[in-house]
């Protein structure tokens, strides 16, 4: 079931954005509608979008990229936002850049609580009705990796809104339940603010004005914070790997879970191992109350009876360098999981992992 969103005077729209160009993409409409409606609209940028290697040799003819040139084209980018948000109706003092890495937000999540607070900091400020931030089934790790910070900060500071997750990146006809009524003229207003970001239209054109020709819809969650998952004893996640008993590409289990306070985990993957082997990859992780095991192919999770109310998020992680940089398996909140507490693996959520080999 659809429902329409609109706004009204009283509003106050924060839309975070991992890239330029994200802002419009995914919300070129909607933040149309809350300047229509005389609603307040910030727009912050988590990165400049400067680790954008084969637009930047297209445009700028060069094969070599260094750390300068990879600067002054993030500061291009910056300056293509700030006109395509004109061109939307933002003023540029409603515009905030964060100035994270691109393609290193999975980095910073994992790191330490700096930009969970930092993120807390903008929505404190903002007070917002509306947030709009990427959906978990978005496959760019960046925009995975800022959906994570944002619920978790949101929780930290809060702020009682609702939550509009927005997928640039894997999306499908169906979208999310929420959408905005059609309008042609927004629509057009919306295509020629993406014209703006001239560096990355110079090279695909085509597909990105495909992709914002399509309906702006969204996953709206009007949940103050995520469920925490209740259990007296031990609960166990079971990740079967496809194939069970041989992948080329490294990868990483992730772990970031909220209890009394934000832990993290980052377990490696062996390779080539047999499928009848039966290994534990950590023990005592997050205070000690996480154990990682592969048994025959399937990755088991078990999290002890201390654990009792704990959130949290899990991503197997495939690690640098990587030919394709989108996501095989996004973040995943734990209770989306079936909670299990046998040895039957058969209700086990399936996670297919690519086979072709890294370079």
């Amino acid at each position: 079931m659809t429902r329409n969103l609109t706004f009204r005077t009283s509003d106050r729209l924060l839309v975070f954005a991992p890239h330029p160009d994200d802002e419009t993409l995914a919300t070129g409409e909607l933040i149309q509608s809350a300047v229509g409606a005389g609603a307040a609209v910030r727009v912050v940028f988590a990165t400049d979008g400067d680790n954008n290697p084969w637009p930047q040799r297209w445009s700028e003819k060069r094969l070599r990229i260094s750390d300068a040139d990879r600067a002054r084209w993030g500061e291009r980018r910056r300056a293509e936002a700030k006109v395509a948000l004109a061109r939307l109706g933002v003023r540029a003092e409603s515009t905030r850049f964060l100035g994270w890495s691109d393609l290193k937000l999975t980095e910073k999540l994992v790191a330490d609580d700096a930009a969970i607070d930092a993120l807390g900091a903008e929505l404190a400020e903002f007070s917002p009705t509306h947030v709009a931030m990427p959906s978990l089934r978005d496959t760019h790790p960046d925009h995975g990796a800022l959906r994570v910070m944002l619920d978790f900060a949101l929780v930290k500071t809060r702020v009682r809104c609702m939550r509009l997750g927005y997928v640039v990146h894997g999306r499908d006809k169906d979208g999310g339940e929420t959408h905005l009524p059609l309008d042609p003229a927004r629509h057009e207003r919306k295509r020629n603010a993406l014209l703006a970001h001239v560096s990355q239209i110079t090279l695909s054109r085509r597909r990105l004005l495909r992709w914002a020709n399509q309906p702006e819809t969204f996953d709206a969650i009007e949940a103050e914070e995520p469920s925490a998952i209740h259990f007296a004893s031990d609960r166990v996640l079971r990740i079967p790997l496809l194939p069970a008993h041989r992948y080329w590409r490294r990868h990483e289990l992730l772990l970031v879970l909220d209890g009394a306070r934000i832990e993290r985990a980052r377990v490696p993957l062996p390779r080539l191992v047999r499928p009848t082997a039966e290994l534990v990859l950590a023990r005592g992780a997050c205070s000690g109350r996480v154990t990682v095991e592969l048994i025959k192919g399937i990755l088991q999770i078990t999290f002890d009876g201390s654990a009792d109310g704990t959130t949290g998020y899990v991503k197997l992680e495939r690690t640098w360098p990587r030919l394709n940089i989108f996501d095989a398996m996004p973040w995943q909140r734990l209770e989306d999981f079936p909670a299990l507490r046998s040895a039957d693996a058969s209700s086990a959520k399936a996670i297919r992992v690519p086979q072709r080999a890294s370079t």
